[in-house]
């Protein structure tokens, strides 16, 4: 097993606080230049970057020293930092010197002549001259004893993961399906899927609501290893009903195996959620789960990994019990965990990523992104950003700021004011801007040499932020399919940097594992989601047909009513009465999806005589839940009005049964943006395909599908879909509709008598529809 020496050293010998100020010190270009400068005048003999290795057992450890001196038999460390330099001694010095005498203990394991080494550890500012030293001499018994010792340290823990992993490879051999029977089409999602997590093939795979495509995923990654051609499982998701799916289906494969069994699973709640002291920085000042971490941070991590399925409630309690940071303490267990339920961003953020995904251990990673509809537009978000006045001008506000700070700050707000005058106040696209881009750098800087008080100054904190992400994505864009976009009037002022192609990011990300699939109820047409992903075998698809007779699913198109914006107001009163009668024709309840919240606040108050709530902005976790619970009670005559796209809209989990039909209003087009603009351009100039069909008919189309999913959660529901809208006459349209509905035509005058006769059937006695009723 390989391993690097700043591994080892900071596995064994980390020591100290979570501390925000000492975990940014300096820019690698500016390290590497300082290092330069500094070992320029050195002796002859001096060798700078001098590789390294040693082995001890099956650890094969080795590095690069930054200098080696044979002659005066020095070995030198070099740290480049802004910090203070004594201060970031004691904060990290634990590590930096552990570093320092591996190195020494490997020289001196290559050179049977070297009876003591010189260690040097050197911190250098990355512009200011001069070096703060630590310096100590050490014999080569004493060098190779440390060096035995923190390998067996290490070994040790290793040695333990192993024969849990081995333990849960047999567990897994003899895996039976949880449930007993495969759900239709189940077993041939999870054939495929074991097949490309064995082969590393890369696979899209639509398949719908109550098809049981997380448990397909899931055995299939679990069959894999126990073969011992997997190692890890990491499972996105973008929303908690995802992550609960497959924390409920761990548990389902927990209860046939052993009690004893070894299989463990990590989720990762957002730091913000998880946090004890959300209010405070990670400062060991004013955090009492940040001062001491590392201490007690083994002991928290071997009792939590005990616990094999890890949760948020878990990692709580346990994060108490030992008074350790749970965010940190779960990307510390989750190094070493089996299966990884988080977000997208974990992977395909360039900022946040999880290098700890992987690791000597677990090498071979399979990755499922649940919703994978959703994929495409979350990473041209994350490859984005924006640079705002606002913000900036918060920052300025604050008193007691830094000089340094503060001409940093005017020197941004000045370089946005000059581009708001040049673009005029309207929205418009821009080349870089390259005054913008250094006066950010020179912020950086500053905020680096003075490191910034996010307690005291939590504006200047959050422009700062804001600057780091605006430069480093600006750094890593590429030179097609990124723009800079100025939007709003010079007083309130951002430029935005905006991603129109993503499917290169998300390639080059999907890359890393071994095997993936992309997983929705939603992928319809195949090619278009695998042109947008970046997809390196678009012919990799698997369409499933789902566990419920088509029949069971009422699917009606009404395309004479006009929900075109300038004709809302004229036809509200045909669309309230379209709505009356669908829903008076059964008991249950339904759910009515439309553009916008203006939209569905004009037809929640024109609908007369049903039980209806409506969705509003800015709703909060509870009242989110006790909606879902009021809409959930089946059988109730409720009608929900929702918003397509939001929380209600799609990815969301009714209880089986709940809806008897959902009526989707439009077709949910995003209004017409410079962004969207230029999405549309980028995608026909890169030769891929209609730009209107990825810019504005995907994320609509998908938005009014991910609705009617709502419906269908079971093979014993049944259920209808109307979608009202003209466009839905359009085949570029019709397009998006799963190959699995059975769509019928219908005007909007007798849909309710359809949706009647769909649910008693024509030769019986209809019950009365709304239109008979009034």
């Amino acid at each position: 097993m390989r391993l690097s020496v700043k591994e080892l050293a900071e596995f064994v010998h980390r020591q100290g606080d979570i501390h925000y100020r000492y975990q940014s010190a300096t820019l690698a270009q500016e390290g590497i230049a300082r290092q330069k400068s500094f070992q320029r005048d050195r002796a002859e003999g001096y060798q700078r970057e001098h590789r390294v290795s040693a082995t001890f057992g099956e650890l094969e450890v080795s590095g690069r020293i930054d200098g080696w001196d044979p002659a005066s038999r020095v070995v030198e460390e070099i740290k480049t930092t802004r910090a203070d330099p004594d201060d970031l001694h004691d904060h990290a010095g634990d590590v930096h010197m552990a570093q320092l005498r591996l190195y020494g203990a490997m020289v001196a394991l290559a050179d049977d002549g070297l009876a003591d080494v010189r260690l040097r550890l050197v911190y250098l500012h990355p512009v200011n001259p001069g070096e703060t030293v630590f310096e100590e001499t050490a014999g080569r018994d004493d060098l190779i004893g440390y060096f035995e010792t923190t390998c067996a340290i290490y070994a040790a823990w290793i040695a333990g993961v192993r024969a849990r992993v081995e333990d849960r490879n047999r567990d897994l051999t003899g895996l039976a399906f949880p449930y007993g029977e495969f759900r239709a089409d189940q077993r041939r999602i999870a054939k495929y899927l074991y097949r490309g997590f064995r082969d590393a093939a890369d696979w899209l795979v639509e398949a719908p609501t109550g098809s049981g495509k997380t448990m397909a995923g899931l055995f299939a990654a679990l069959k894999t290893m126990g073969t011992g051609e997997l190692d890890r499982l990491v499972f996105l998701t973008s929303r908690t009903t995802g992550q609960r799916a497959m924390e409920d289906a761990l548990i389902d494969v927990v209860n046939v195996l052993e009690t004893e069994h070894a299989l463990t699973a990590v989720t990762v709640t957002a730091k913000d959620r998880i946090c004890f002291a959300a209010a405070s920085p990670c400062d060991p000042t004013s955090c009492e789960y940040a001062r001491g971490y590392y201490e007690r941070m083994p002991a928290a991590r071997r009792d939590l990994l005990a616990r094999r399925l890890i949760r948020r409630v878990e990692v709580e309690a346990v994060a108490r019990e030992h008074v350790v940071c749970p965010f940190e303490l779960t990307l510390d267990a989750m190094a070493w965990a089996d299966i990884v339920i988080c977000d997208y961003n974990y992977v395909f953020d360039p900022i946040v990523r999880l290098a700890r995904l992987e690791n000597q251990m677990f090498a071979r990673v399979a990755l499922i992104v649940d919703e994978a509809h959703q994929l495409g537009e979350r990473v041209r978000d994350m490859l984005g950003s924006r640079l705002s006045r606002r913000t900036v001008k918060a920052a300025l506000a604050e008193s007691g700021l830094p000089a340094a700070l503060a001409k940093g700050l005017r020197s941004v707000d000045r370089a946005l004011i000059s581009i708001g005058r040049e673009s005029a106040d309207t929205e418009c696209e821009i080349d870089e801007p390259e005054p913008l881009l250094r006066a950010t750098e020179r912020l950086l800087a500053a905020a680096l040499e003075t490191a910034v008080d996010a307690e005291r100054f939590p504006s200047t904190s959050a422009a700062c932020f804001e600057a780091f992400q605006f430069a480093h994505l600006t750094e890593n864009a590429a030179d097609s399919g990124f723009h800079y976009i100025v939007d709003g009037a010079t007083r309130d002022l951002e430029v935005q940097l905006v991603c129109t192609i993503p499917g290169d990011h998300i390639r080059a990300c999907m890359d890393r594992f071994h095997g993936s699939a992309r997983v929705s109820g939603s992928l319809t047409p195949a090619s278009v989601f695998q042109e947008i992903h970046g997809a390196p075998d678009p012919d990799n698809v698997v369409i499933s047909e789902g566990c419920f007779p088509p029949e069971h699913f009422g699917v009606f198109l009404v395309t004479d009513l006009s929900t075109f914006y300038r004709d809302r107001e004229r036809t509200l009163p045909q669309v309230t009465t379209l709505i009356q009668g669908v829903c008076t024709q059964t008991t249950g309840n339904y759910l009515v999806a439309l553009p916008s919240y203006e939209y569905a606040a004009a037809v929640a108050d024109t609908v007369v005589g049903l039980d209806s709530r409506c969705q509003h902005p800015g709703m909060t976790a509870e009242e989110r839940e006790d909606f879902i619970s009021w809409i959930s009670e089946a059988q109730t005559g409720r009608v929900g009005i929702v918003v397509m796209g939001g929380v209600f809209g799609e990815s969301v989990d009714f209880r089986d049964g709940a809806l008897d039909g959902v009526i989707a209003i439009g077709a949910g087009l995003p209004p017409r943006s410079l962004k969207r603009d230029l999405i549309a351009n980028d995608t026909v100039a890169a030769g891929l395909r209609d730009g209107d069909e990825i810019a504005y008919r995907q994320p609509a189309m998908t938005r009014v599908v991910q609705a009617a999913g709502r419906v269908i959660r079971s093979a014993s529901d049944r259920g209808v879909a109307v979608l009202v809208d003209p466009r839905f006459a359009n085949a570029a349209y019709r397009a998006f509709l799963p190959s699995r509905w059975r769509v019928r035509n219908i005007g909007s005058r007798g849909v309710g008598r359809e949706v009647g006769q769909f649910w008693f059937g024509a030769g019986e006695c209809e019950r009365p529809t709304w239109e008979t009723a009034c």
